[in-house]
C-alpha cells in the first residue's frame, strides 16, 4: 500500500516546481537547495547507498540513524526495499534479471516506476534483522505523512520548498544514474550528473569497485566521508 502513497507523493513532488516558479522567494530556494543536499548527499548516497547497500564505511549508530532520517523523506521508499533492489541490481547488473536495467525495461519505466519492482527482500537480510529498519518499513507512510503535516503547521508553503521540491531533485537526478548512466548494457561515468548527485554519477567507477566510499577526486560525498571517518 505504501508504494501507491509514495507514487502519489512523487507525482506531487514533480508538480511542486509550479508553485516554486510562481510563488517561491529567494530564501525558499536556499532552503530547497540545503534540503536537496541533505536528502541526496547525506541521505541517499551516504546513507542508503554507500553505508547500507555496500557497507563501504563505518560510522556511529547515531550518525547512521541521522542520515537514514534524511533519506526517508526523499520519497525513494524504506531502506530495506531500496537496499534489496540495489543489491540485486549489482548482482545482475545489465542483464534481464537486473531490476532496473533501461536496456531491458526501458528508460521511462526505470526513471518513474522502479518502486513497483518485485522486491526480493532477502537481499537486505541484514537490515531485516534490525528493529530500526523494520519499524521504518512498517510505518514509512506514517513517518513521511507526519513530516509533511509538521511542515505545513510551520508554514503552509514549507511542504513544497522543504520537502517535495528537493525530493523531486533526488528522484530526478538520483534515478537518472539508473536510467541513463546504464546504457548499451554497461555503466558509464557522467560528469555533469556526478556533480548534481555529489559524486554518484561516477557510476562506472562505482561498479568496478562497489565497496569504495570515494569514487573520484570530485566525489563530494566521498570527500565528506573521508573527512568525517578517516578510518572508514
Amino acid at each position: 500500500m505504501y508504494k501507491y502513497i509514495v507514487f502519489l507523493l512523487q507525482f506531487l513532488a514533480y508538480l511542486s516546481i509550479i508553485p516554486m516558479v510562481l510563488y517561491a522567494e529567494w530564501w525558499h530556494i536556499v532552503v530547497s537547495l540545503v534540503m536537496y543536499f541533505l536528502f541526496q548527499c547525506f541521505g541517499m548516497i551516504m546513507g542508503y547507498h554507500r553505508l547500507l547497500s555496500h557497507r563501504s564505511f563505518n560510522c556511529p549508530s547515531w550518525f547512521e540513524k541521522l542520515i537514514v532520517f534524511f533519506a526517508t523523506f526523499s520519497l525513494t521508499g524504506p531502506a530495506i526495499d531500496w537496499v534489496a533492489i540495489h543489491r540485486a541490481h549489482h548482482q545482475f547488473s545489465d542483464t534481464d534479471k537486473d531490476p532496473h536495467s533501461p536496456d531491458f525495461l526501458g528508460t521511462l519505466r526505470v526513471q518513474f516506476l522502479t518502486m513497483f519492482t518485485n522486491i526480493k527482500i532477502k537481499f537486505a537480510g541484514d537490515l531485516i534483522k534490525t528493529p530500526f529498519y523494520r519499524f521504518q518499513r512498517k510505518h514509512y507512510a506514517t513517518i513521511i505523512g507526519t513530516y509533511g503535516l509538521l511542515l505545513f503547521l510551520i508554514d503552509p508553503m514549507a511542504p513544497i520548498y522543504a520537502w517535495l521540491f528537493p525530493a523531486a531533485g533526488v528522484l530526478t537526478f538520483g534515478t537518472m544514474i539508473l536510467s541513463t548512466s546504464h546504457r548499451n548494457y554497461k555503466p558509464h561515468n557522467d560528469f555533469a550528473l556526478a556533480l548534481l548527485t555529489f559524486g554518484d554519477g561516477f557510476h562506472k567507477n562505482h561498479h568496478e569497485n562497489p565497496d569504495n566510499y570515494r569514487l573520484h577526486k570530485w566525489d563530494v560525498c566521498g570527500i565528506i566521508i573521508e573527512r568525517l571517518f578517516k578510518n572508514a
